[in-house]
């Protein structure tokens, strides 16, 4: 993967790069319909990458439960959930700490996906039936219809449902699990920060490269289409970031 030239440094607000941005903003993230702890980590999370609650800044139970109008318990939980993410380090008696969202933990996340998302792509494509090919095909008319139409999350969501649906060919609950860790923070980016101009076009190519190689059950295609897509994903997403305004 090409070495991107901000590695170090905090992410904080989006630049004036030319971007198709997702009109959603941490302030919008206390959704009905969900679990008070969820909402609130969705909340804190998007409040970390805009850089509201900023690097080292000190997180008390009191103090968010009076900002989010919640009681305590939902209030940990959200944290412990944000601690396993790696968003906040919590300490006994001081809280939580705020931890810098940086290039450098994006390159760590995405290294730990690229070694383990193209093996698994590969090795279902080899045992994809032709009903399931069918339905990734269905998914992904979907996905384009969103794209085209510049209906970000909406794409965001269909985009989630293809890759699932490839994993789902054989479960691998602990690859789930491992996945599912930095899900919140990699989807809450991407709302922040959007796509560029040529990305959209470029993910359906490779979605179609990926799916027509499922098609062929040719296991060593879907490897590489599979790590095409994921590190084009990932260099596209730090250079949107490092267009910013960012903090040392």
């Amino acid at each position: 993967m090409t070495e991107p030239q901000t590695r170090g440094k905090t992410v904080k607000t989006a630049g004036n790069a030319a971007v198709a941005r997702v009109p959603q903003g941490h302030e919008q993230a206390l959704q009905l319909g969900v679990p008070n702890y969820m909402r609130v980590a969705e909340a804190i999370r998007h409040a970390v990458i805009d850089g509201q609650f900023e690097d080292g800044q000190r997180l008390t139970t009191l103090e968010l439960a009076k900002l989010y109008g919640l009681s305590l318990a939902p209030i940990r939980e959200a944290l412990n959930h944000l601690s396993a993410e790696g968003i906040v380090l919590l300490h006994p008696k001081r809280g939580a700490i705020v931890r810098s969202i940086s290039i450098d933990f994006l390159a760590e996340i995405y290294e730990v996906r690229l070694g383990l998302i193209p093996y698994l792509d590969g090795q279902r494509a080899g045992i994809a039936t032709s009903a399931t090919v069918q339905e990734l095909l269905a998914i992904e008319e979907h996905y384009e219809a969103a794209a085209n139409r510049g209906d970000w999350p909406e794409s965001i969501a269909r985009n989630i449902e293809l890759h699932r649906t490839m994993l789902a060919i054989r479960p691998n609950q602990e690859a789930v699990q491992i996945l599912a860790r930095h899900h919140g923070l990699l989807k809450a980016l991407r709302n922040r920060y959007g796509f560029s101009l040529a990305r959209p076009g470029q993910v359906i190519q490779e979605h179609r490269q990926l799916i027509d190689a499922f098609r062929r059950n040719d296991g060593d295609e879907a490897f590489k289409f599979s790590a095409i897509h994921l590190r084009n994903s990932c260099e596209e997403l730090m250079a949107l970031i490092g267009s910013g305004t960012l903090s040392e």
